[in-house]
């Protein structure tokens, strides 16, 4: 992998995006089509700091993991047993080869399907055939390069860097919403992975207004108005807010009206949908009844790969009849109608034709996530 380490744009670039809002405009095109700006981002905006690898119980179990992505780079998370995501570089400390190769499972035991050198789920090597008279290996410094990885709100965060600051300051005050939710013990019903040709920047920005609601998704529109809710405002690197359910015909995002019959999230406003981003890779959607996550793995500049996942109570789960489709048929259809707009305005991205355009005064989110991405390529 060819590492960029020039800041890929200058103040004098960012300073349009960097203005209040009203007189603003978005990054500099360059910023979603250009190879070595996608460099950049994947060693100091993903490796250089905090991302989203996905949800805490993909990891619950002793030996659950989940791998993660980019560059090239194969990053592992597995379950100690003890409540822990351990994160490890993917490669076995022999000759190179990756110890796992699906997107999630469970194994009994860490072992390369090369040669067989095995690991402990803390990353230290058990079983190395053939090494007992090899001079000066140590067992002990041999064991799987670590990965820093923390759970915040039941989401799993790794910072590659290993320099980040505490995960608490990177989701900041947005934790009281996960804790509100009980994220950290809903369960998965479902997931869909896509593979959508834009830059991961303008699917964020996409996720970040309902401007377009109500000729993109009429069905979303119909349960929410696109210019319902509050923008959220604290500390910590993400943005977002609420939006309403249209009184009296809606009780969550659904099929069949929004009329889904399932109890509400212990504690939570029944009547509203909370959306946020986590810089750089997470989107999380906190609906009364279930939790819709959207974690980000930039394929180049102009190909971003997005795995959507839904959560629900445990109890919600268990109960006769329970059925999740009505919100994976809903948010799927939802999801694809936001691919295809992406994908369109990654195509203009590219043009000559194309100059960075301004924000609209209801575009608040948007810009707050823009300015999140300048500040992060002047640092």
């Amino acid at each position: 992998m060819t590492v960029a380490t020039d800041a890929p744009f200058t103040a004098e670039d960012l300073a349009p995006t960097l203005r209040p809002l009203l007189e603003a405009s978005l990054l500099p095109a360059r910023a979603y089509v250009d190879d070595d700006v996608a460099r950049w981002e994947a060693e100091n905006l993903f490796f250089g700091g905090w991302m989203c690898v996905g949800h805490a119980s993909a990891v619950a179990g002793r030996g659950a993991f989940v791998t993660a992505e980019l560059e090239g780079e194969s990053l592992l998370f597995i379950g100690d047993g003890e409540g822990n995501a351990r994160g490890f570089h993917n490669v076995c400390r022999h000759r190179a080869a990756r110890l796992v190769t699906e997107r999630e499972g469970a194994v009994r035991r860490l072992q390369c399907p090369y040669h067989a050198w095995s690991y402990g789920f803390d990353g230290t090597l058990k079983n190395a055939p053939h090494t007992g008279e090899l001079e000066d290996f140590d067992p002990a410094c041999n064991g799987l390069r670590q990965v820093r990885a923390e759970i915040a709100g039941g989401l799993v965060f790794a910072d590659v860097s290993g320099t980040a600051p505490p995960l608490a300051e990177h989701v900041g005050a947005l934790a009281e919403h996960l804790d509100a939710y009980r994220t950290a013990e809903l369960r998965r019903a479902a997931r869909i992975d896509y593979d959508v040709a834009a830059n991961w920047k303008a699917i964020v920005e996409n996720y970040s207004e309902c401007l377009h609601c109500p000729g993109v998704h009429p069905e979303l529109n119909r349960l929410s108005h696109y210019l319902s809710g509050d923008d959220f405002e604290g500390p910590g690197a993400w943005c977002g807010g609420s939006m309403t359910l249209t009184k009296d015909d809606a009780d969550t995002m659904a099929t069949g009206g929004g009329h889904a019959g399932r109890p509400p999230i212990t504690g939570v406003d029944p009547r509203a949908v909370l959306y946020f981003a986590i810089f750089p890779n997470c989107l999380v959607s906190l609906h009364p009844d279930y939790v819709m996550l959207h974690t980000l793995f930039p394929r180049g500049p102009r190909r971003t790969e997005v795995v959507c996942e839904w959560f629900f109570e445990p109890e919600t789960m268990a109960a006769e009849g329970f059925d999740a489709g009505d919100a994976v048929e809903f948010w799927d259809l939802v999801n694809r109608q936001d691919w295809q707009v992406c994908e369109l305005s990654q195509l203009g991205m590219a043009s000559r034709g194309y100059s960075p355009g301004r924000y609209t005064e209801v575009e608040g989110t948007v810009h707050d996530f823009d300015r999140m991405v300048a500040e992060a390529y002047l640092r």
